[in-house]
């Protein structure tokens, strides 16, 4: 990772710094402490946009957006295939819910469900006040499949580094699936790194980057 010139950010983030004050992240399922938000912000004072639905989060990330000073805003909403109203269910134990009742947390611990509005990626970057996304966090508690398991060149325009965390393990969801997914993601002409075959960053190739220089998988 540090020979690829890739940074580590605590507990799982990986990517590429070449971020400035006029790059714009968005950080899907940011939970209430938005930490890779607020590394961001901290670091290099850009704008990031917080996305996610959960209603106990809500106060948190208040008190985050009065004190950022413009630089991170809170999308109550969710991402999925499709722009639509869906059910959500939060856990009462766990900081983690999901949109799928599968999900280890919501078939183990006691949750609440509601209804909350989902937009799919089209309409995600419709709503960012950026002509490009410098770096797009999808952390959806195992909604990644639906979102991803299709999905186009168009869908990815203008995002120059996604990362994606995978949630086989606490999932119906398989490896394979995973993996269908990432080569997916890689004919569309990203470049691929992961750690850990669950977390992964997918970059647009660099001049100063050879395409040999990240893995593909």
């Amino acid at each position: 990772m540090k020979r690829l010139g890739m940074t580590y950010y605590d507990p799982n983030y990986v990517y590429f710094d070449s971020f400035d004050r006029s790059s714009v992240v968005v950080d899907v399922g940011c939970g209430y402490e938005a930490e890779f938000s607020r590394h961001m912000i901290a670091r290099h004072g850009l704008k990031a946009y917080g996305v996610d639905p959960t209603r106990k989060h809500v106060p948190f990330l208040a008190k985050l957006v009065a004190s950022s000073g413009g630089r991170f805003i809170h999308l109550p909403f969710a991402v999925a295939r499709e722009g639509r109203v869906l059910t959500f269910h939060e856990s009462r134990e766990n900081e983690s819910g999901s949109l799928l009742a599968e999900h280890t947390n919501v078939r183990r611990d006691e949750t609440t469900s509601y209804e909350v509005e989902a937009v799919s990626l089209a309409q995600l970057k419709s709503r960012i006040d950026a002509d490009e996304i410098a770096f797009l966090k999808l952390d959806l508690e195992g909604a990644e499949y639906d979102l991803l398991r299709d999905v186009s060149s168009s869908d990815l325009t203008s995002i120059d580094q996604l990362f994606v965390e995978f949630h086989h393990h606490c999932t119906d969801h398989t490896i394979a699936e995973t993996n269908a997914i990432v080569a997916r993601i890689a004919a569309i002409g990203f470049d691929v790194f992961t750690l850990d075959r669950h977390n992964f960053l997918f970059s647009r190739p660099r001049t100063a980057r050879s395409a040999r220089s990240v893995g593909r998988p």
